[in-house]
């Protein structure tokens, strides 16, 4: 049976007296974290549905019977969902009226709790920070396409961000349990600044997240991991770096070729420095063709002992 996720297809149809009955069976669950994603999708099958009534299909499959959009749920829906649900409702009544438009549930499943509150709760202990190429011309300066803080307009609808060494941009997530969503400048506690946030969520990224080395098939060459979300992350520890170059006793160059993959090697090898920049080219320009949205970016980083300071180099470039 087709679901909510299933497109330009009608889930089931029925008669009830005078109506057409068109349910969408909607069994994906109304959360913080994901309930942007799920009106998207709501909205997209009810249009297919929308569609189907216009262009006369309906009319046609039962002559003479009112058509019903019905939605009918697995789980609770929340105060955001029934906001959206009466916005559909009232734009379909005000555009034609082709049809009513109703929810509701299914009896076996439940208990329900319509209305519940899907509003956000920061939580200090689950936030972490997301670090971004910064794709601005000039990035000491700009943060492309993006606003650097709380006075441009839209303020509502900004997210909370900074510059990070200069050619990334800083952000921040919170771990929901099952999605993490970005903070926005309304979502902070009062009073918290950017900078305080940034310190949190680096305290908490050290606290919880196990990084692991692991030599790669080219000897001398390693790779960080830590399960999947964090590897970029990891520049934003030094005490990582420290570890790493004090194990290979050595300053470190660093490569983040995708999301989820971070190189080093020995800054001083220059073997190994042209070995780590090709390998670091060849995974950039493959995740370019085949799944461009782990692209993280070409910069190469310096691990300093000396001074220790991991910093963006323009020596080194791949």
């Amino acid at each position: 049976m087709s679901t909510v996720r299933d497109r330009n297809v009608i889930d089931i149809t029925y008669i009830e007296g005078d109506k057409f009955i068109l349910e969408i069976c909607d069994d994906l669950e109304w959360f913080y974290g994901f309930r942007v994603e799920h009106a998207t999708i709501l909205q997209d099958k009810i249009n297919d549905y929308l569609d189907y009534i216009s262009s006369g299909q309906a009319g046609e499959a039962q002559p003479g019977k009112r058509p019903v959009i019905r939605v009918f749920a697995k789980y609770s829906y929340s105060a955001y969902c029934l906001d959206f649900l009466e916005r559909i409702k009232a734009f379909i009544k005000q555009n034609g009226d082709i049809c009513d438009f109703e929810w509701t549930h299914s009896p076996e499943d439940g208990p329900f709790n319509d209305g519940f509150s899907d509003d956000y709760v920061f939580d200090a202990q689950k936030v972490y920070p997301r670090v971004k190429k910064n794709w601005a011309k000039d990035p000491a300066k700009e943060i492309s396409l993006l606003a650097a803080g709380p006075n441009s307009n839209d303020y509502d609808d900004q997210y909370v961000m900074l510059r990070f060494m200069d050619k990334f941009v800083g952000m921040f997530v919170q771990d929901l349990g099952s999605a993490f969503t970005y903070i926005r400048y309304p979502m902070l506690p009062e009073g918290m600044t950017v900078d305080e946030l940034q310190k949190i969520t680096f305290e908490n990224l050290s606290r919880d997240i196990v990084y692991r080395s692991f030599e790669t098939n080219e000897k001398g060459i390693y790779l960080i991991t830590c399960g999947g979300n964090f590897e970029a992350e990891s520049i934003c520890l030094l005490n990582v770096w420290r570890d790493v170059a004090k194990l290979l006793d050595d300053d470190i160059m660093v490569c983040v070729p995708t999301k989820d993959i971070v190189l080093y090697t020995k800054v001083n090898d220059k073997k190994l420095r042209k070995k780590i920049l090709k390998m670091a080219e060849e995974m950039f320009e493959k995740n370019r063709r085949e799944t461009p949205y782990l692209i993280f970016g070409k910069d190469v980083l310096i691990y300093t002992r000396a001074d220790d300071t991991l910093k963006v180099t323009d020596k080194y470039s791949y």
